[in-house]
């Protein structure tokens, strides 16, 4: 068995670890908590970037936002024996990915002289802080010299550094973002198992730091940490104390207390899990995905997530799109729910700024962005029609906010949180369509899903959407006890669809076959659930399968998967789940690309799509207003076993056993 080439070892077979040990074409994995995330190198004793949860500043001065980088913390510079340790001096290099510990582990020789392991890992249970724990097993008595050495990112300004302030040894930095909307700062601090050496600042021109020496015996491990905090003024009035007490707080456990942490953090959030038996690869793939979806969200976080997750400060410039509600949210959503709660707060403080951009549009109720920021305000690039145009962003949100409480009966937080929005959004939607002569109603003018078609009118996917956010909208009202607004209900049963002389539910008025970007109609049936007839479920996917875009964004085949396996065909559904995305990943660890022609990593939002073709697919489990349960259903014949654990509230368990299992095929 292989994942990108590497053999599968009995351990990775179980489905937790990658290896690596090619450095070719690197992509570094992210290890993240949910507010920064650390983007790894294959440079040892480094990290290439510290991605900053919520926190945006402008890209440029006439430009939109982009989510901010943070100093980078980690990044240290041995010396050994007076002999500054480049990256050509060191050989054996290989790397190990634990999903389940969460931790990526460097590997390297000194040849002739000690042997390293450095392992990086964002801390679960400390939100803003991250670690880096270097082992040394020296072959024969030698001195090593430690630097930390700060990464500033280039866009930062007006950096400013201090050493040594207060009780503890903490070095600090603090910069402004890019056109000093914020200012961010990071402290760090070294630790020691058993007695510390003597930390100093570094004095040199150009290098600003800390170091420390020590003596060490040949044989006997030596095991230090550096430990670091990034806070900014998004989430602090005082950044640069909160750092440096965050730093401080964790300087004062031990390295033992701090992993121990984490892992106990990572193991609670691990009771939700998806276990594959027959399919060691397939496994990995899905634990793989599942880690970033866990890795970039956390309870009371109101922040969205990014396509990219906290990979990347570019890609989307880490604007909050409809990839949150209808891609990552549901497997979030059913396995983690307090999380997914706190992306739902995040839209529903956004209202105010939603209901403002409806009016500024001539409309009523609450117009969501389709590019956002922590700001709740339109952050769409202007050249972009979608910005303005691509309005089925608000049906997707009450959508979800709806599911957040199907899923866990909360029905204080549906009132007090969600209902505001999910009458907002209906209001939208009534005022935004448009009655036609024979009584039916029409959305004219929008960007659908499938964004190479601007401008058309009755797009299927938009009225699709809008059909079901007004039939929650009422059944929300029925629950509350409130009054059903008979627009709803009208609106609902009259919106227009269009279809051709076979039947075929045409992708808006006047679409005549041609290349769209991604699935748009075939999500009628999943997840909208507005087209539930057999026959007309298969008619759709035959006519658009090859109409996707190959180049299009990996979400669009996890569709058809969910479809193919929810219509009784698993091996269809298999085939077209692994052609979602196995051209899509990138060495040494399988991160996820955008499409097969990029590399904008990681793309949580295709994770997503990859999720929910084995849970709400393979699975069988579903969202209804009597909260989760299991459809009928069927496994790949090489699956001997599918088990969803730890799913909703009351961490149940849903398992599909293969009669038909064959090992063979």
């Amino acid at each position: 068995m292989t994942f990108l080439g590497l053999a599968l070892s009995a351990t990775a077979q179980e489905g937790w670890i990658m290896e690596a040990t090619s450095r070719k074409d690197y992509n570094g994995a992210t290890m993240a908590n949910g507010r920064i995330g650390v983007v790894t190198d294959d440079v040892p004793f480094s990290a290439r970037e510290i991605v900053l949860a919520g926190v945006f500043d402008k890209e440029g001065y006439n430009g939109v936002s982009r989510v901010a980088r943070g100093p980078v913390f980690l990044n240290m510079e041995l010396t050994v024996d007076g002999k500054k340790v480049s990256d050509k001096d060191l050989s054996g290099w290989n790397q190990v990915f634990d999903i389940r510990k969460a931790q990526l582990t460097t590997n390297v020789e000194l040849k002739g002289k000690a042997s390293f392991k450095y392992t990086v890992l964002a801390l679960r249970h400390l939100p803003y802080n991250a670690m880096s724990i270097v082992e040394v097993v020296p072959h024969k008595d030698l001195t090593l010299k430690v630097e930390n050495i700060y990464g500033i990112p280039e866009e930062m300004s007006d950096v400013q550094s201090s050493f040594g302030e207060g009780a503890q040894l903490v070095y600090q930095l603090n910069a402004a973002t890019r056109t000093k909307m914020h200012r961010v700062s990071s402290s760090s601090m070294f630790m020691f198992d058993g007695e510390e050496p003597e930390v100093r600042r570094i004095e040199a021109e150009g290098r600003d730091g800390m170091w420390f020496s020590a003596k060490l015996k040949k044989g006997q491990t030596y095991r230090f940490a550096l430990v670091g905090a990034v806070c900014s003024t998004q989430d602090f009035k005082d950044p640069v104390n909160e750092s440096k007490r965050f730093a401080t707080f964790a300087y004062k456990s031990s390295i033992d207390y701090l992993l121990d942490k984490h892992r106990a953090a990572w193991e609670e959030l691990w009771q939700g899990d998806v276990i594959i038996e027959g399919d060691p690869e397939s496994q990995l793939d899905i634990r793989h995905a599942l880690y970033q979806l866990y890795s970039i969200t956390r309870d009371n976080c109101p922040v969205g997530i990014a396509p990219m997750g906290l990979s990347s400060s570019e890609g989307y410039n880490g604007h909050y799109f409809w990839d949150t509600e209808l891609w990552m949210y549901p497997p979030i959503l059913v396995m983690n729910p307090a999380a997914g709660r706190s992306l739902m707060d995040y839209r529903a403080g956004c209202l105010p700024q939603a209901m403002q951009n409806a009016q500024n549009h001539g409309y009523r109720g609450a117009q969501y962005p389709w590019e956002a920021d922590t700001s709740g305000e339109e952050c769409t690039p202007v050249w972009a029609l979608t910005g303005t145009y691509e309005h089925h962003i608000t049906a997707d949100v009450g959508i979800a906010m709806w599911q957040y409480y199907c899923v866990t009966g909360d029905k204080e937080w549906l009132e007090e949180t969600a209902w505001p929005v999910l009458k907002a959004v209906a209001e939208f939607w009534v005022s935004r369509v448009q009655k036609n002569q024979d009584g039916s109603y029409s959305i004219i003018n929008v960007v659908g899903a499938d964004e190479y078609a601007e401008n058309v009118d009755d797009n299927a996917f938009t009225n699709g959407a809008a059909k079901r956010v007004l039939q929650d909208v009422a059944a929300a009202a029925e629950v509350l006890g409130k009054k059903v607004d008979p627009m709803w209900k009208e609106v609902a049963d009259n919106l227009v669809f269009t279809y051709n002389a076979e039947g075929v539910t045409m992708e808006y008025t006047g679409y005549n076959g041609q290349l769209i970007k991604q699935t748009d109609v075939n999500m009628l049936a999943y997840p909208l659930g507005v087209i539930t007839d057999r026959d007309h479920i298969l008619r759709d996917i035959e006519y658009y399968f090859d109409r996707i875009d190959p180049n299009g964004p990996a979400m669009s085949n996890a569709i058809i998967a969910v479809l193919y396996a929810r219509l009784g065909d698993p091996d269809m559904a298999f085939k077209v789940f692994k052609k979602s995305y196995t051209d899509k990943l990138r060495p040494p660890f399988g991160v996820l690309s955008e499409n097969a022609n990029n590399s904008r990593v990681s793309f949580a939002t295709g994770l997503g799509g990859i999720l929910q073709s084995v849970i709400f697919g393979f699975a069988g489990v579903e969202i209804t207003e009597d909260g989760i349960v299991q459809l009928p259903t069927k496994l790949p014949s090489h699956w001997k076993s599918l088990t969803v654990t730890g799913v909703g509230p009351e961490k149940q368990d849903f398992k599909v056993e293969n009669p038909e299992y064959n090992p063979n095929k």
